[in-house]
């Protein structure tokens, strides 16, 4: 899709042409099923005006627009919910200023599923999972988990949230363990990761972390340890598609010698430059987040930036 289509446009294409693949398949009426991915989100919250360039608001302007208009079941976070030094406290002030009042549209009073990242690292992890304890809009059982949803025609979706951080050597060999991984257990998450790829029978199996596998990004970029880690997972028990963020931009990936796709949605409230490397279909240092309508053989996702504007969409089909 060429950039800068509006939202109207958006629509038409994610749900009118989705219908049309239903029909073909003879599933119930309204059988997609759509979700929000958003990454690198949380910074100046309701003070984000005070900046040149207010990204996390725009960002949530358009968000919320979007899912007045598809009306999403639930959006999954891919991490960098604070920034900063993330949130100290369940009872934090920032809890306010960076989420509540800044994503308060009531179209996104939607179960938000929660991935953590390195700045939340850096801050005090239990609090997030205190606070998913009390306010069910926030979902996050554990610091890595999974859940399945069924579409109306008995289609089945696996998400699976990991927990990237602790797998990064420049945090473990950190010794003043600035990032807190210290007393996790990346080979405990590696096994419970196979466990659930390995029993999994979905249709569809989509898997949410903070660090791209790849990226072309010259800030961070690709994450050689997940390669290492979890790539082959991924490719042995048929992922089909991977979503994380850190690095501030909007990419997709897909590496020539593997199946799965890498879609990379770090630009919730800031953008730094990226490049193209040789596994790269798309790339933009671009605010926004990821549109997805998943129906028994089309997955489609669409890149939103923060002007409400489907700037490029892929589809998946099995």
């Amino acid at each position: 899709m060429k950039h800068g289509i509006r939202l109207g446009l958006l629509l038409t294409l994610l749900l009118a042409l989705p219908a049309m693949v239903l029909r073909a398949q003879a599933p119930a009426p309204g059988a997609a099923l759509t979700f929000l991915v958003l990454s690198d989100w949380g910074r100046e919250g309701i003070h984000d005006t005070d900046r040149k360039t207010p990204g996390q608001l725009k960002v949530a302007k358009a968000l919320a627009a979007t899912a007045k208009a598809v009306q999403p079941s639930f959006l999954v976070t891919c991490g960098d919910n604070f920034h900063g030094k993330g949130v100290p406290a369940v009872k934090d002030p920032l809890w306010s200023e960076n989420f509540e009042k800044v994503y308060a549209d009531p179209a996104l009073e939607i179960p938000w599923y929660v991935t953590l990242g390195n700045h939340d690292y850096e801050g005090n992890v239990e609090a997030e999972l205190a606070y998913a304890k009390t306010h069910p809009r926030w979902i996050q059982p554990a610091r890595y988990f999974s859940f399945t949803r069924t579409l109306a025609d008995g289609t089945t979706a696996l998400f699976v949230v990991l927990d990237s951080s602790p797998f990064v050597r420049q945090y473990q060999d950190d010794e003043q363990d600035v990032h807190h991984v210290h007393a996790q257990d990346p080979a405990a998450q590696l096994a419970w990761l196979k466990g659930v790829l390995e029993s999994a029978k979905a249709d569809w199996k989509l898997v949410f972390f903070h660090h791209p596998a790849y990226s072309a990004s010259g800030k961070h970029g690709s994450t050689s340890e997940l390669q290492a880690a979890w790539v082959p997972l991924f490719e042995r028990y048929h992922v089909d598609a991977c979503f994380s963020g850190h690095d501030h931009d909007l990419q997709h990936s897909h590496p020539a010698a593997g199946t799965v796709e890498y879609f990379g949605v770090g630009g919730g409230s800031e953008t730094r430059p990226v490049g193209r490397e040789a596994f790269t279909r798309f790339s933009r240092a671009s605010l926004g987040f990821g549109l997805v309508a998943l129906t028994r053989k089309v997955l489609t996702f669409t890149f939103i930036n923060e002007q409400g504007e489907a700037i490029y969409t892929t589809k998946l089909t099995k």
